[in-house]
């Protein structure tokens, strides 16, 4: 019966508005930042001397920058692709591989944004919504690769906005 108190000790805790504006107060590190190792969202290409051209989807273009250091905390990043919708930064994603390589990266995320919030605690799959950014990290259970997403909402909400513009509508009868 030990056990009961203390388990309604901790969600007290964990609900307390303490923990909450320290959460906030990690997540506003992320719309601070506003985008990757200086590379501010809805900058243009042109304020990029580094832009080496990786790959063309629709309206977004994916660059890499040829002098980055590819690191994150203690992990070693694979790959760091700059995604550029209409000509200004929406997107930046980042790869690693390897356990110690994801989990060094993912160490590095939560100290700086928070523990993000986890789906299931059967997978290796955060979030952190911030009020201008979402970042996202995704690791495969089976190669421990893993996959970071940090994604400019307002440039995302234009790329949508212009998609559903540009769909065909159906008329049902």
């Amino acid at each position: 019966m030990k056990f009961l108190p203390t388990l309604l000790g901790l969600v007290a805790l964990a609900s307390s508005p303490v923990l909450a504006q320290s959460q906030q107060a990690s997540l506003q590190s992320l719309d601070e930042a506003y985008g990757f190792h200086g590379a501010r969202f809805e900058k243009d290409t042109s304020a990029f001397k580094d832009l080496a051209l990786a790959e063309k989807a629709g309206n977004t273009r994916y660059y890499r920058r040829t002098g980055e250091v590819k690191k994150l905390g203690e992990g070693d990043v694979a790959d760091i692709t700059y995604g550029f919708y209409k000509g200004k930064l929406a997107v930046v994603m980042l790869k690693t591989q390897g356990a110690k390589n994801s989990r060094a990266v993912l160490a590095a995320l939560r100290q700086q944004a928070g523990p993000g919030v986890q789906g299931s605690p059967f997978a290796q799959r955060y979030s952190w919504n911030a009020k201008l950014v979402h970042m996202s990290y995704e690791e495969n259970a089976m190669s421990n690769d893993a996959v970071v997403l940090l994604t400019c909402k307002k440039m995302k909400e234009q790329e949508l906005k212009q998609s559903l513009r540009t769909q065909p509508t159906t008329m049902v009868r």
